[in-house]
């Protein structure tokens, strides 16, 4: 079976039963659960498809208010350690905001409000600025010299009741388009020289056909899933300087 998703906790699936070097562990709050995935590893990495790196998964119960969770507390908590360094934290957005289900980086920095420790930056996506993301990312990086950036970016998952309920960190870093096949270069701490934390949230999954291309599947409700997912990822960056 064929898995197509981001998610770290999903492609776990794939990986053969003796695979070395990846450790697993769970935890369960109220309404929420989780899931770390640590890749130590190449072989582990390419045994599961992710690369070297840590992968923290929250899982929101199904119609659950996320008043009700400890879920803005929880993703702020597991992004400071990572980010020991935030005197002039880069928060960058990445999509198109004018397509709804690519919109999610967009809509968080429309949340944030920055200071001088907190600075941001959307560079959109080359069909709209004819610059390709990455060289516009490293570009302002090497501008403004930040000590650590988060890269939030819309998902793909395997299971369509994920959809804005999961929300994924990794210390791996991202790479844009990769979901549409694009073959750039990863937006990570050996490319902008300070860590390089991503954030991610399921939006789509994927349907694919015999001898058909790839249709990305969406809620119809899509719209208030991205602003109810911006809110809680921009709350919880806001409370980290």
């Amino acid at each position: 079976m064929t898995i197509i998703s981001d998610l770290a906790c999903e492609l776990l699936r794939r990986r053969p039963a003796n695979t070395d070097g990846v450790h697993v562990t769970t935890r369960h709050l109220p309404h929420l659960t989780i899931h770390t995935t640590v890749i130590e590893t190449a072989t582990a990495a390419k045994a599961i498809g992710k690369p070297v790196g840590t992968y923290v998964n929250f899982a929101v119960e199904p119609d659950t208010n996320l008043d009700d969770t400890p879920l803005v507390g929880q993703l702020a908590k597991a992004l400071r350690p990572l980010l020991p360094n935030r005197e002039r934290l880069l928060v960058v957005g990445l999509g198109n905001d004018r397509f709804v289900a690519d919109s999610l980086g967009p809509q968080v920095l429309r949340q944030l409000t920055p200071t001088p420790h907190l600075l941001t930056f959307e560079p959109n996506v080359r069909g709209v600025t004819g610059i390709n993301s990455v060289d516009a990312i490293k570009a302002i990086s090497d501008l403004v010299h930040p000590t650590a950036v988060i890269v939030i970016d819309s998902l793909v998952s395997a299971e369509p009741d994920r959809i804005g309920t999961n929300y994924q960190i990794c210390t791996s870093g991202i790479t844009p388009g990769s979901g549409l096949g694009r073959d750039n270069p990863c937006l990570n701490q050996a490319l902008l020289g300070v860590p390089v934390i991503a954030v991610g949230i399921p939006v789509c999954t994927l349907l694919t056909k015999p001898h058909r291309p790839i249709y990305h599947v969406v809620p119809k409700d899509i719209d208030l899933v991205i602003d109810d997912c911006a809110m809680v990822v921009a709350t919880a960056i806001s409370t980290l300087p």
